[in-house]
């Protein structure tokens, strides 16, 4: 009776220390399993906080080719693909879209040949339409760039136009072809514009011919 009782302690014994084992091991696979899950959702949070950043940037961005220059205050640009074309199908005025030939038309920010000059009928006319050969001339066919904002009042694009480089609406600054026109905000690139009109300046360029002033 008296070794009954000590096996009966010893298996009670060992069978007890068995199952906390098999429970901590649960509670602590339970804990990892959490961590894991946890660990999942933080990830999935980063990610679309990530693809929200990036949505917000390219809502701004216009990739296309500068297919041609009618006048001195915008370009038209080719989109190439079909399917980001047709957005701007419903969102655009028609003197601003070109369908047949899948452009949409950019006004330049911060510029105007035909706001920055007045010299006679004659001359101001000629200004202009030099001002926009200029621009096909150089950069006809390139690939640009737009960082844009939509005017929903105006139904139309105005924009910065990158290609390369060169930045097409400072580009028409340096080159006299413009005086910088600010608006109610100054541009990321508010130093560049200014540098750029201060170096047509001392070459006397365009606007600034001694001739003309």
């Amino acid at each position: 009776m008296k070794y009954f009782r000590i096996l009966l302690t010893l298996i009670i014994f060992f069978f007890g220390g068995l199952v906390s084992e098999i429970h901590e091991a649960f509670a602590e696979g339970g804990l990892l399993k959490t961590e894991s899950i946890r660990q999942k959702l933080f990830g999935r949070m980063d990610d679309r906080k990530k693809s929200k950043n990036l949505r917000t940037v390219d809502e701004n961005i216009l990739i296309g080719v500068l297919s041609r220059v009618s006048d001195s205050e915008s370009v038209w640009v080719r989109i190439e693909r079909r399917s980001e074309y047709r957005k701007w199908t419903f969102k655009l005025s028609k003197k601003n879209l070109n369908l047949p030939r899948q452009e949409v038309r950019i006004w330049l920010k911060y510029v105007s040949p035909k706001l920055s000059i007045s010299h006679g009928k004659e001359y101001n006319k000629w200004f202009r339409e030099k001002a926009a050969f200029e621009m096909q001339k150089i950069f006809y066919n390139r690939q640009v760039r737009i960082n844009y904002d939509y005017s929903e009042k105006l139904f139309r694009l105005d924009g910065v136009v990158m290609t390369g480089d060169t930045n097409i609406n400072i580009w028409l600054i340096r080159n006299g072809w413009s005086f910088y026109l600010l608006g109610n905000e100054s541009p990321p690139e508010h130093q560049e514009f200014l540098a750029a009109e201060n170096e047509a300046k001392q070459l006397k360029v365009g606007l600034w011919k001694a001739e003309l002033h």
